[in-house]
């Protein structure tokens, strides 16, 4: 898969690529009503990739919104049992929004 990037207006950038040394996906900038439609291409795209563990490494995001961690929530409810994903680096909201709204979500894992 080749990576993707939406400019949206109003600067909003994300860029999706995938990860060289495992299954899953990175992503640069923000996570947006601007960029809500490759952010869900690219957990689309992630879904379809046959491990147990996927990997999506966010250290470089600035900003999740709530609509974005939703999308992400709804796309691990979607999983196999046995598969999850695994957040790299998240901005600070994402784990709390996870715990606030989706307190007992066990195919999403936050990597220290």
């Amino acid at each position: 898969m080749d990576g993707f990037c939406a400019v949206p207006p109003r600067g909003a950038v994300l860029q999706i690529d995938p990860l060289p040394d495992r299954s899953g996906l990175g992503a640069i900038g923000e996570i947006s009503m601007n960029t809500r439609s490759v952010w869900q291409q690219a957990l689309n795209q992630l879904v379809e990739r046959r491990a147990d563990v996927l990997h999506m490494d966010l250290s470089r995001v600035r900003f999740v919104d709530v609509a974005g961690v939703t999308d992400l929530a709804v796309t691990a409810q979607r999983l196999p049992e046995g598969q999850r994903i695994v957040l790299h680096g998240p901005p600070p909201q994402v784990p709390r929004i996870l715990e606030h709204f989706w307190p007992d979500i066990v195919a999403i894992e936050v990597a220290a």
